[in-house]
């Protein structure tokens, strides 16, 4: 469909990525969150920060980090386990405050957009998930032959954003109904 572009095998992308994308990961759980206690609004916040972190990680694979990683192990493990490190303090400090309103009976705070955006895009950066997708699967789908690779990154890049941003935006519209329906009763 895109061969004349540069796009190596559509199908079998587009289906990878999808599975992907289902594949829960830490920026899922982050918007559907998001969504649930803070509403619609919100949650695309953190949905759009979600985007930029992965058009970030889209660009240093077109710039050449995929291969620098790749030779270079160590640097590849320190991204890892810093991005692994960042995931448990945010799991550590959402029990934390969890525990302690309802240990203290309050309700939930409204969190600033800004922090919700802050606190989204650096877990999309350090998102294993995503950072090991875009350097690894990503980049076999582009033809080392064609012309203009930038183009053929695009047509990737476009294709996994449309993808999830509609699974986004069903998990933010469900989580922000199901938390409407549930207050109401």
């Amino acid at each position: 469909m895109f061969a004349d572009f540069g796009v190596l095998n559509y199908w079998t992308y587009l289906l990878g990525a999808i599975f992907i994308i289902l594949v829960p990961g830490p920026n899922t759980f982050f918007v559907l969150k998001t969504g649930v206690s803070h509403g619609i609004r919100k949650g695309y916040m953190a949905a759009l920060a979600v985007f930029i972190g992965d058009a970030v990680l889209m660009s240093l694979s077109f710039a050449g980090v995929a291969t620098l990683i790749k030779t270079t192990p160590l640097l590849f493990n320190i991204v890892r386990y810093l991005g692994a490190i960042y995931l448990l303090y945010l799991g550590v400090k959402m029990l934390y405050s969890t525990l302690k309103r309802k240990t203290a009976g309050q309700e939930e705070e409204p969190e600033p957009g800004h922090a919700i955006f802050k606190r989204a895009l650096t877990l999309s950066l350090t998102n294993p998930k995503a950072i090991l997708f875009f350097l690894s699967f990503f980049v076999q789908f582009v033809d080392p032959a064609y012309a203009h690779p930038e183009l053929s990154f695009l047509i990737l890049g476009g294709i996994v954003q449309l993808c999830s941003a509609l699974y986004l935006s069903m998990l933010i519209f469900g989580g922000a109904g199901l938390a409407r329906h549930f207050r109401a009763r």
